[in-house]
């Protein structure tokens, strides 16, 4: 008696489970069913690395860790979701292969890999820092070499304020020069400031797992909007 109720009890969790990720996920079912030729590739950036830390939140945190962590639940939800995805570094350093021309930078790498991608889009992980701690709230930078980078940035930028920043009133911005990926690039592409490490609370928040999955979540639904709207 009591061995079935345990696998009724396995069989009520499983169904309610997938259930649950369905209908998550909802949205993001087939959005890039199409042929190979225009099926989106879907590159992750998680900035810095390595012996670069990116900027250095309030307690002495390091953004290129929340950066990876970020960018590893995207590219988790983006599998699930059936869109092909990349990660441009998988763990703690620069990006250079064993045989690589160290005179060349890591930036270039990661340009190279965006290229060598077919029919790429890239999505770059950043965290933000300000002289007054109380600047707050995600911030998108996205390439000026094409028109569907601006509009992939206000998708997610505005599905995340609905999702989790309300009260956020940035706007996204074209990328200078200072930005090399974007300042080159030539497919869509946008980096996402996820938000301020220089501001406690949230600099606290980026830390959090919940957050981060959060996040990463609501980038995800507005690549899938951008998808199913745009292309």
């Amino acid at each position: 008696m009591k061995k079935l109720i345990v696998i009724c009890l396995t069989f009520i969790f499983t169904f309610v489970s997938c259930f649950s990720v369905n209908f998550i996920l909802k949205k993001a079912v087939s959005v890039n069913d199409f042929s190979n030729d225009k099926r989106i590739n879907l590159v992750i950036d998680a900035g810095h690395g390595g012996m670069d830390a990116g900027t250095i939140g309030v307690d002495g945190a390091n953004e290129k860790v929340i950066n990876l962590a970020i960018a590893q639940k995207l590219y988790d939800f983006a599998m699930v979701s059936g869109i092909s995805a990349f990660l441009i570094r998988n763990g703690d350093y620069l990006v250079y292969d064993e045989n690589d021309d160290k005179s060349r930078s890591d930036l270039y790498n990661r340009l190279d890999y965006v290229n060598s991608i077919h029919n790429s889009l890239l999505i770059s992980i950043h965290q933000n820092h300000f002289e007054d701690s109380s600047e707050w709230g995600m911030q998108i930078w996205y390439s000026p070499n094409d028109n569907q980078s601006p509009v992939l940035a206000d998708k997610i930028l505005n599905i995340s304020k609905m999702n989790l920043q309300p009260d956020n009133k940035r706007l996204n911005k074209p990328s200078d020069d200072s930005y090399y990926i974007l300042h080159k690039a030539s497919v869509p592409s946008v980096m996402v400031e996820c938000g301020f490490m220089s501001n406690p609370e949230e600099n606290k928040k980026l830390q959090d797992d919940k957050y981060q999955n959060e996040l990463a979540y609501s980038i995800m639904l507005g690549l899938n909007e951008y998808i199913t709207e745009e292309l």
